[in-house]
């Protein structure tokens, strides 16, 4: 295989994997060990990845957020798995904040099917208007709308929010790692999320396994104020 070739084969893998191990890569290549260190320490230094130990990760932008558009189609079947056990966490006559997302927001044709008796706050337009049911009282923050990615922001939604109290948050993220917690890239959704988890007993995080391991621009949580909600 030629070298432009294997370069091509290996971003592309990273790019659905987000990183791999040097074993992985030099599979998918079919290189040799030399080879497929040779390829990657040139991708780095044309700034296409960057090595770790044993392997290497695609260079992220920390402040990048995908429009709730984009992020709707990926990994669709597991958020919905995520979803349904999340849902087992939710007891009829429940009070519950549901964050904006797509993983969360997969939580809502459950949610309607179950006829739960549950009163819902949201942050997201999207959600609320989903979420309409004659067995669902749902309560939408007020605030600026962010309309990448449908969640409702700033200082009125703060003060709604510290009126509140929840049996359990369903917060979403858009990375996390186990040394340091979860994060998301923007800082006023960042201390949207951070205010609902104080007001709940019990706060959990869904994310799909492409989120684990990754970092962001601004971290919310530490790893133990959340339970973590995923595949892995």
């Amino acid at each position: 295989m030629l070298v432009d070739d294997r370069k091509q084969k290996i971003l592309e893998y990273l790019n659905q994997k987000h990183r791999a191990t040097l074993e992985e890569l030099q599979t998918l290549t079919d290189s040799s060990v030399s080879t497929t260190r040779r390829d990657l320490n040139e991708l780095e230094d044309e700034k296409k990845l960057r090595r770790i130990h044993g392997g290497a990760e695609l260079l992220q932008d920390l402040s990048k957020e995908l429009s709730i558009i984009e992020k709707s189609s990926k990994n669709v079947q597991e958020k919905q798995r995520i979803a349904q056990f999340a849902i087992s966490k939710i007891a009829d006559g429940d009070t519950i904040y549901l964050d904006a997302g797509t993983t969360t927001g997969a939580m809502i044709a459950e949610l309607k099917r179950l006829k739960l008796h549950l009163t819902i706050v949201t942050n997201s337009v999207t959600h609320a208007s989903n979420l309409i049911a004659e067995h669902l009282n749902v309560y939408i923050l007020g605030g600026l709308i962010k309309r990448t990615t449908d969640s409702v922001i700033g200082g009125h939604a703060l003060e709604q929010l510290s009126n509140y109290r929840f049996n359990s948050a369903f917060i979403g993220a858009n990375a996390f790692d186990e040394a340091i917690g979860a994060m998301t890239p923007d800082s006023e959704e960042a201390t949207v999320k951070s205010q609902a988890m104080k007001q709940a007993e019990v706060s959990y995080l869904l994310i799909d396994s492409s989120k684990l391991g990754q970092t962001s621009f601004v971290k919310f949580a530490n790893p133990d104020e959340v339970e973590v909600i995923t595949e892995n």
